[in-house]
């Protein structure tokens, strides 16, 4: 098997009723100010705020249409929460074969402001999964290269995600490897800089975690639940 340029974990979307209140807590923690804030609810329906803790970006969404899907997600999950991992990936044609022959569904197959944008149900892998065929190695959403973003004075990166399944967090994570052509150990998938580690459901399903790279040693083992997600500093 021909093995493709490495896919890449780029951001974390957490959604939330109040992002200004989801916001408030993650300045505080990360030791950061607010990220840049746009109100898309006019096209998209929703409005966000883009954070970076280093190379990784953070979406916090707030839905401002009554019609909005992710009311019905609140409903479901209920209420706030880690919504989806958005990963960046080299050939969308290649990436295509290997999800029909996993037999996968996708909810979305799309172009997205002249990008590929693959989208997979979130019942086989516990949240939503999101892919973009960017033509720019650095011009993925939220533009970090061409916007300045301030750093976390807490935390170097993110290097690690907590995803809480319905099935087999074993069998997924091996899906997962195959799909991603990313390596996998019992329950965690690797890609450059960061693991996504599945396990079975407890009190929800989805992104539940972070790990971040402490900036000093120091503040390891610090944690923060914002957005019923668990913030951790190792």
């Amino acid at each position: 098997m021909d093995q493709e340029k490495p896919h890449l974990v780029r951001h974390f979307v957490l959604t939330s009723p109040d992002i200004d209140a989801v916001s408030a807590k993650l300045q505080a923690f990360l030791q950061t100010p607010a990220g840049h804030r746009h109100d898309m609810g006019d096209v998209l329906g929703f409005r966000n705020e883009m954070m970076m803790v280093g190379d990784t970006m953070l979406e916090l969404v707030q839905p401002t249409k009554p019609d909005h899907r992710l009311h019905r997600w609140f409903k479901e999950q209920g209420g706030e929460g880690g919504y989806m991992i958005v990963f960046q990936t080299f050939d969308a044609d290649a990436f295509r074969a290997r999800a029909s022959a996993e037999k996968l569904r996708l909810t979305r197959d799309m172009l997205f402001r002249g990008q590929d944008m693959i989208q997979f149900d979130p019942k086989r892998f516990g949240t939503h999964l999101e892919t973009y065929r960017y033509s720019l190695p650095n011009g993925w959403w939220g533009d970090p290269v061409g916007r300045k973003y301030e750093k976390s004075k807490l935390a170097k990166d993110v290097v690690a995600a907590d995803v809480a399944v319905e099935h087999d967090p074993a069998e997924i994570a091996q899906q997962v490897g195959r799909l991603f052509q990313s390596p996998v150990s019992g329950m965690t998938v690797q890609f450059p800089g960061k693991v996504v580690r599945f396990s079975p459901k407890q009190q929800r399903l989805g992104l539940i975690g972070l790990d971040l790279q402490a900036a000093d040693k120091a503040n390891a083992g610090r944690t923060a639940d914002i957005c019923n997600v668990r913030f951790r500093l190792v």
